[in-house]
């Protein structure tokens, strides 16, 4: 798709905290909305601890725990001032003045069948504690028009692959919470989720074992994967689905009741879990019908050693798999830049979602712009 642009380039800064909420991560790039150009200027910020716990709890059960009003704005006051925090934390360390905030907000829930998703900050409340504009609420436009609210990320790693002179088709593949890739080919980007991919891996080891997550997948790697139980979850229909599609986080959280699971030695559930998410990477190639040869890695599932070797197991020989950061790109930051980008985007009243990303009725221009107070 050929695009112009008539915004003048602005310095942006992306903030991002996904599913997992282990915390903002905030960077800087110049974007017009078409290209971008990395400042260098980067940061992990942490949330406030009982700030994280209720994260987690609300994400755990949001229709109950979010129905209390006054909780439910306490969250979201502390969420946004957190990231006010990072914003200006990052804004200090450079002369550049700042022009724009993409502000992601944080997901406790995801169900694109009841038309329903929640991203909890508040981008006015953003704009007015850093001064600065502030575009939010990048999911709901395209729900509103028919879409699934996900995934975001296609417009921007199609960028990604332009501007690099990458060989297509290529297929970026982001490990978070949940699995989606973004496709790219000659004059044609699709995109959806996938599959599971750090969430039950996390939620296992949170719940089971009282750590945060597998360190590297060391665990997972000295057990043995039970192929009944992967098998059997392959069987659920969102496997076979072509096309547009994204998940919750908490769409396959059954599986970890599955006694297979629950009451396997903690490495072998590992192993299973994590076999799950390599398969599903490989169906998705197997029904994509695309003659691949390269797959970048991005998202913190890149830091799971097994979980690549498990993923590249299944690989044709043909299909070379590296790291974004391998491939020139910085795999930490890529979702704060793509909110940033996205920002800019709306600005620049371009698209960011389309019918073959995320079934929307037709391309939509995501996010809603706050401005900050003017002195």
């Amino acid at each position: 798709m050929i695009q112009t642009s008539t915004l003048a380039p602005l310095t942006v800064i992306g903030v991002m905290s996904g599913t997992s909420a282990d915390g903002i991560d905030a960077c800087i790039i110049s974007t017009d909305g078409i290209g971008a150009t990395r400042t260098g200027i980067r940061g992990s910020f942490s949330y406030r601890p009982d700030i994280q716990r209720a994260i987690v709890a609300a994400r755990s059960d949001p229709s109950s725990w979010l129905a209390e009003p006054n909780r439910r704005e306490a969250l979201i006051t502390a969420i946004t001032e957190d990231h006010a925090a990072a914003v200006l934390a990052l804004a200090a360390k450079t002369d550049m003045p700042i022009d724009l905030i993409g502000f992601h907000g944080q997901t406790v829930y995801h169900n694109p069948t009841a038309r329903r998703t929640i991203q909890l900050g508040n981008g006015m409340m953003l704009a007015q504690i850093t001064g600065i504009d502030t575009v939010y609420d990048f999911r709901q436009a395209d729900m509103e028009a028919g879409g699934e609210g996900a995934p975001l990320a296609p417009i921007y790693h199609q960028m990604l692959a332009t501007d690099a002179g990458l060989f297509l088709p290529v297929l970026f593949l982001n490990l978070g919470g949940v699995a989606n890739v973004s496709l790219i080919e000659q004059g044609r980007l699709t995109g959806c989720d996938i599959g599971p991919a750090n969430g039950l891996i996390d939620e296992y080891c949170q719940t089971r074992l009282g750590v945060s997550f597998d360190m590297d997948g060391a665990r997972a790697a000295t057990g043995i994967i039970d192929h009944s139980f992967v098998e059997q979850a392959l069987q659920h229909p969102f496997f076979t689905t072509v096309g547009p599609r994204s998940l919750d986080r908490a769409t396959f959280a059954d599986l970890l009741d599955d006694p297979r699971i629950a009451n396997a030695p903690a490495e072998d559930a590992l192993a299973s879990l994590t076999e799950v998410t390599a398969r599903a990477v490989q169906l998705y190639i197997e029904l994509s019908g695309t003659a691949l040869t390269q797959l970048i890695l991005s998202g913190g599932g890149t830091k799971n050693n097994y979980l690549r070797h498990r993923i590249k197991a299944h690989l044709p020989a043909e299909i070379t798999c590296i790291t974004a950061d391998e491939a020139g790109f910085d795999s930490a930051m890529m979702e704060a830049e793509l909110i940033a980008y996205l920002a800019a985007r709306k600005c620049a009243q371009l698209p960011s979602t389309f019918p073959q990303t995320t079934r929307t009725s037709s391309p939509q221009i995501c996010g809603v712009i706050a401005k900050a107070p003017r002195v």
